[in-house]
């Protein structure tokens, strides 16, 4: 390794290998989302087994240890169970038989466990259609970015749009800052008070322009799955993107800006009481009393803000579908999803886990291509590859692969809500494969004869 003497060189040093593995960084990028193609179209097929395999695994997890405890508590005697315990190993030196000591606490988690069981065993029972329900969800989600992979291009629009708003609010700010006068005694800024007014609007007005931008992502994205979901034929689609995005810059942009009002006050009001809880810590660094509050309103703000942020996302996959105003979205929203809580509570625990161990896996699996090619194709010497460029690759990756599951995540909310509004409208757009294949293999000419005459 190469010994750096100051922060001078090893920037100097940094930027050196960043410019020689340019190229292989900038096709960590492509990578990252042709991984991510790749992991949604396998959960297309893969999703339902691997489901099945982790309940069943988790069934089988509580099983054995309900029979443990009940051997160890002396609830059930060990030659009662058809498994030789004498093969068995358990940790910690314990031995397969009732426990000599503490005889009330293993009868204690005898209990406890046992009704666990029970409580999810019949829980299972009542899951695995709503696991089945779920996974069609995904595999349907899935279908439509892989025919829409015009989806995946937005969010480019929404990053530059954010680089905007952070960049003028800088230059804003910046200009704000100069207005101050410099106190030699305190060595900071003074501002008056129409100043300090203004800094704070501004503030909050970049709050507020984050909020909008991804709620029109969000609207945008919700309108084009919608339109998707509900053509019987597919061939008849053209660019459902353009067409959801001219929908929400002509009708919704009040939704939109509505709906981010709210989640920007939340935000401001959180970052005020983490203001004013900065300024007590620091006149008690000590004070338990003081670091609790400050950790209880935080979670309680943070709670807040996550549950509006839910109600505003299927408020607008409502008003895109719908084409109604926030408040009847909302309403509309919360109600779907009360008739159909267990399969939205199936849908998310499955989502979310699909959507987590792709990113890691999207991002380790960027990492690992790029540094077996910087290694020339070497396993053994991909140790060699530089810690630099690949954790920029994995970092690129990962947020390559986040922008990727969030749309992912959008047009699986969106098509659930059309899915459970198709089964309770009875409009059978569900089914619509049947029709689709009907459409694309149209009958010939002299099929139409062959019927004519037979008729």
């Amino acid at each position: 390794a190469k010994a750096l003497s100051g922060p001078q060189e090893t920037f100097n040093y940094l930027v050196d290998e960043v410019n020689t593995n340019k190229w292989i960084i900038a096709a960590g990028a492509g990578i990252a989302l042709l991984l991510a193609l790749l992991y949604t179209t396998l959960l297309r097929f893969a999703a339902l087994p691997l489901s099945m395999v982790v309940l069943i695994s988790l069934w089988v997890l509580l099983a054995g240890s309900t029979a443990i405890l009940c051997v160890k508590a002396g609830v059930i005697a060990p030659d009662q169970i058809p498994i030789d315990g004498s093969d068995i190993s358990l940790p910690g030196g314990t031995t397969w038989g009732p426990a000599e000591t503490n005889q009330e606490m293993m009868m204690a988690a005898c209990v406890i466990v046992g009704l666990v069981f029970l409580v999810y065993t019949v829980l299972l029972f009542f899951l695995i259609p709503r696991v089945v329900l779920a996974v069609k969800v995904i595999g349907i989600a899935t279908e439509c970015l892989t025919t829409c992979p015009s989806f995946l291009i937005f969010p480019v629009f929404q990053w530059f749009a954010t680089v905007l708003l952070f960049l003028w609010w800088v230059f804003v700010m910046i200009y704000l800052a100069g207005v101050g006068e410099w106190s030699d005694e305190t060595r900071t800024y003074d501002w008056d008070d129409t100043t300090r007014r203004a800094m704070i609007f501004h503030f909050f007005g970049l709050l507020w322009g984050r909020a909008f931008i991804l709620a029109v992502g969000n609207l945008v994205i919700a309108g084009a799955t919608a339109e998707w979901f509900l053509t019987d034929d597919k061939r008849a689609l053209h660019m459902p993107l353009i067409s959801g995005a001219r929908r929400t810059f002509r009708f919704h942009l009040g939704t939109a800006a509505g709906g981010s009002f709210i989640i920007a006050v939340v935000q401001f009001i959180r970052w005020v009481f983490r203001y004013y809880m900065y300024q007590l810590k620091k006149m008690n660094p000590d004070n338990k009393l003081v670091k609790l509050l400050s950790c209880l309103g935080e979670c309680c703000l943070a709670c807040l803000e996550r549950f509006l942020n839910f109600i505003n996302k299927n408020a607008y996959i409502q008003c895109s579908i719908k084409a109604t105003s926030f408040c009847p979205s909302a309403k509309n929203a919360v109600m779907l999803l009360i008739r159909n809580c267990l399969r939205i509570g199936t849908l998310t625990i499955l989502a979310n886990t699909f959507i987590l161990v792709g990113k890691y896996l999207i991002a380790v699996g960027t990492a690992f291509l790029c540094a077996l090619v910087i290694a020339g194709g070497d396993l053994g010497n991909i140790t060699d590859a530089p810690i630099f460029s690949v954790t920029l690759i994995c970092l690129l990756a990962f947020c390559i692969a986040s922008a990727f599951m969030d749309v992912w995540e959008m047009v699986i909310d969106t098509i659930f809500q059309c899915y459970c509004m198709d089964l309770e409208y009875g409009t059978n757009k569900s089914g619509g494969k049947i029709r689709q294949v009907v459409d694309e293999n149209p009958p010939k000419e002299n099929d139409l004869k062959a019927v004519g005459s037979a008729m």
